[in-house]
């Protein structure tokens, strides 16, 4: 009897309610793409009362903005070498025709506070699913390799305190002998041995039935029934077809390795294991072929174990927790380099090929772009005068670069599903900023109107002579 282990399975990350949420909403929706896009229809749906209360803000605050421009301008050239002073006298001015920074900036700190707190609850559940995938991937791989594996009942010997019932058993039952010589007895094609280790009384699981090559054992002493699991290489080795697949994996397999433990774990298991990447749990949207890694053509689908960034391990830092154990562990302690390059065996093609061409990141870096010029666009004046020398529109400009090269490096460090947060995210925003830039351009526009005929009249004093006297 040779020793197979089989992979960890049961374990997860803790997901908070937020992260619970965004759960149900992917897991419901079945795609994983999809299931983000609709993530990220519901949190705009959520902050769009705050961005059009913005906006609205933002509007009447540029309307004021232009009626103060001429004074705005004075202040300027009397003002230009005293930064402290204009910004004093600016405020005043300010206050006294009813402008206020803080009532058009108060909207947008509540929704950068609720965008904060979903990116965090998506980000955990990102890694909450790549694991998760990997979870099923082992769990369809122990399943393939227990197919060939008895399924015995559970006895035990009667403990204290505890009643007699049908899964009790004593030493009288075993009344047989197995091939090793160990007390035995059968119930149809199983046989139950009992194996004695010093003082721990063991029973091995086999069966009669020629394609049931794994046999188990487990302690018959305690409540603990954890099964260990062993191959019959006898039982193999009779099996030609089976054989042969064996010994094309390894000519002479060794007593630490050998060739039938390497048939269940090269072969078996990871073509189960594989089956469950492309179908079950596939991770691919449009041509990303794993959403939780970036939409980049070094990285691929199925990432090395191990390294400084890009890997299977850098992708986790939150604490893994399983049924099994109590406490957390690193991915490191829960899943090995061998069981994950056994998992993954028959994961070749996906080893290699790209995970993507950087399509994601550059269409969300220009929407990121687009939507900074038209929110710049969109409060010139504020900009152009909230400064001295017009340092708050430079200050715009640099924005308008920076939050495009931000939203870069998210594409590159984090995964493909975020940036499609982040390209739904920005194109909702476009949308929204022009949709409330026309509805309520058409609301002011006769204000603004009014404002630019009231400063043209105060600018040429002869006009509005003339329409004192139409008036009168």
């Amino acid at each position: 009897m040779i020793p197979l282990p089989l992979l960890e399975q049961g374990f997860y990350i803790n997901l908070n309610w937020l992260g619970q949420f965004v759960r149900i909403i992917i897991d419901g929706v079945g795609i994983v793409g999809v299931g983000v896009i609709v993530f990220a229809l519901i949190l705009k749906a959520i902050t769009t009362p705050f961005d059009i209360y913005q906006r609205v803000k933002m509007r009447k605050q540029n309307l004021i903005m232009e009626q103060m421009k001429p004074e705005l301008e004075k202040l300027q050239k009397q003002y230009a070498n005293d930064k402290q002073t204009y910004s004093m006298k600016m405020y005043e001015l300010q206050k006294k025709n009813g402008y206020s920074m803080l009532g058009a900036c108060l909207p947008s700190i509540i929704s950068f506070v609720i965008l904060i707190a979903a990116i965090w609850a998506f980000q955990s559940y990102a890694q909450y699913a790549n694991l998760s995938m990997y979870e099923r991937m082992a769990e369809g791989y122990n399943e393939a390799v227990l197919e060939y594996c008895v399924d015995g009942k559970d006895y035990h010997f009667l403990r204290e305190g505890e009643e007699p019932n049908e899964l009790v058993i004593n030493e009288e039952k075993f009344t047989e002998t197995d091939r090793e010589g160990n007390p035995c007895f059968t119930e149809g094609a199983i046989t139950y041995s009992l194996i004695r280790e010093g003082t721990i009384s063991r029973m091995q699981v086999e069966s009669s039935e020629p394609d049931k090559y794994l046999c188990y054992r487990y302690n018959l002493s305690t409540a603990d029934t954890g099964r260990n699991y062993f191959i019959d290489k006898d039982k193999l080795r009779a099996n030609a077809e089976i054989w042969g697949k064996v010994e094309e994996i390894v000519s002479a397999g060794t007593e630490e390795d050998p060739a039938c433990v390497k048939y269940f774990r090269e072969i078996v298991g990871p073509a189960a294991s594989a089956e469950v990447f492309r179908t079950e749990k596939n991770p691919s949207f449009l041509w990303v072929k794993n959403v939780w890694y970036p939409d980049v053509s070094y990285n691929h689908p199925v990432q090395e174990y191990s390294g400084r960034t890009g890997t299977f391990t850098s992708t986790f830092s939150s604490g893994i927790r399983s049924v099994n154990w109590e406490g957390e562990k690193s991915i490191g302690e829960v899943i090995s380099e061998t069981d994950y390059n056994d998992l993954t065996a028959d994961l070749s093609v996906e080893k290699e090929q790209p995970n993507g061409y950087f399509v994601m990141i550059l269409i969300s870096i220009g929407l990121m772009l687009l939507s900074q010029f038209i929110m710049m666009r969109s409060s010139k004046a504020t900009n152009q005068y909230q400064t001295v020398d017009g340092q708050g529109a430079k200050t715009q400009k640099i924005m308008m670069i920076m939050m495009p090269i931000m939203f870069a490096v998210f594409g590159f460090l984090w995964s493909a599903a975020f940036t499609i947060y982040n390209i739904i995210s920005s194109l909702i925003s476009i949308l929204m900023t022009l949709l409330t830039n026309f509805i309520i351009g058409r609301i002011f526009s006769k204000k603004e109107e009014a404002a630019l005929k009231e400063r043209y009249t105060r600018s040429v004093p002869w006009k509005k002579d003339g329409e004192d006297k139409k008036r009168k």
